[in-house]
């Protein structure tokens, strides 16, 4: 079976090099993270957002809130500067009016996806969602290839260990 041993050996390469590239797009001088979690479908936990982050951001304190701008866990300060924004609203999400601008002023790197009125002209960082069409219609699917889309944005890499076999 030396041929199954080197699809394999070229899929983890193959897949090295992916999150060596998401690496290069890491953002220099991160020290306070906000993270907008998807109205729609929690695809990554807080615990488990704030593990991968910290992997690419080990000096970073991170805050997490809903889309209705509520905090989830400890409240970000009002006078705190974000450095980076990780924000998952999607198109349709329900989400504070006009708060998209307000995180804008607040914040030095915006990541996001291109919902809302004016994401595709003050954010940073644009998932591609709304141009590709290879897209499942599943949303939970369609949620957890976008939702990684926009951490690779951010310079973090999600790995995906261990090949998943047929049932």
């Amino acid at each position: 079976s030396a041929s199954a041993q080197d699809s394999e050996s070229i899929s983890t390469l193959h897949q090295l090099q992916e999150e060596e590239e998401i690496r290069r797009k890491r953002i220099e001088n991160v020290r306070t993270i906000l993270v907008i979690m998807s109205g729609r479908a929690v695809i990554f936990d807080d615990a488990s957002l704030r593990q991968k982050i910290l992997l690419t951001y080990p000096d970073a304190k991170i805050y997490f809130m809903s889309t209705k701008a509520n905090p989830m866990g400890e409240k970000l300060p009002s006078s705190a500067k974000i450095d980076l924004l990780i924000d998952f609203t999607g198109p349709g999400h329900r989400h504070k009016w006009l708060w998209a601008r307000k995180l804008r002023s607040q914040t030095r790197v915006c990541v996001g996806r291109p919902a809302g009125l004016f994401r595709e002209h003050i954010y940073d960082r644009l998932s591609t969602e709304l141009t590709r069409k290879d897209l499942p219609r599943d949303v939970l699917e369609r949620e957890r290839l976008v939702q990684r889309e926009v951490l690779a944005l951010a310079g973090i890499p999600v790995s995906q260990r261990g090949n998943s076999t047929k049932d």
